[in-house]
C-alpha cells in the first residue's frame, strides 16, 4: 500500500542560474525516479518513490510561473544545516489536479487528504 502524506512545511528557493530547489524534511526510504505532478496552481504531488506520494500544499503564487516552465527541480532533504539527500526530480505538468488519481495510487483527492 502506498504511503500518502501532506507536506505543509517546505520551502521553494531559486538558485543563481534560475534552478528551483524544494527544501523538505528528511523522509524514510530512498527516492526512486522521483517526479512532481503540477498543474500550475495551489498544490503539487511529489512522487518520491512507488510507496511515497506527498501532497505539497499551497505553492506560493510568486513561484508558480517558474515552476510551470521547469522541466526539473532539485529536492533537498534536510534538518536545519544537516543535508540527508539532494537529488533531481522531473516535473510532470498536467492540465488539472486531480487528474487520474489511480495513476498515483489513489481513487480521489479526498482519499489523499484523509490519509
Amino acid at each position: 500500500m502506498s504511503d500518502y502524506t501532506t507536506e505543509d512545511n517546505f520551502l521553494i528557493a531559486e538558485g543563481s542560474r534560475g534552478e528551483l530547489y524544494f527544501l523538505l524534511r528528511p523522509k524514510k526510504d530512498e527516492p526512486c525516479r522521483p517526479y512532481i505532478v503540477y498543474d500550475g496552481f495551489d498544490h503539487a504531488v511529489f512522487v518520491r518513490n512507488s510507496e511515497q506520494k506527498i501532497i505539497l500544499d499551497y505553492i506560493n503564487p510568486e513561484v508558480r510561473d517558474k515552476l510551470r516552465k521547469s522541466r526539473e527541480v532539485f529536492v533537498i532533504e534536510s534538518i536545519q544545516d544537516n543535508i540527508k539527500e539532494v537529488y533531481p526530480a522531473r516535473m510532470q505538468m498536467v492540465e488539472k489536479i486531480p487528474v487520474d488519481w489511480s495513476k498515483i495510487g489513489l481513487k480521489t483527492w479526498e482519499e489523499a487528504a484523509l490519509n
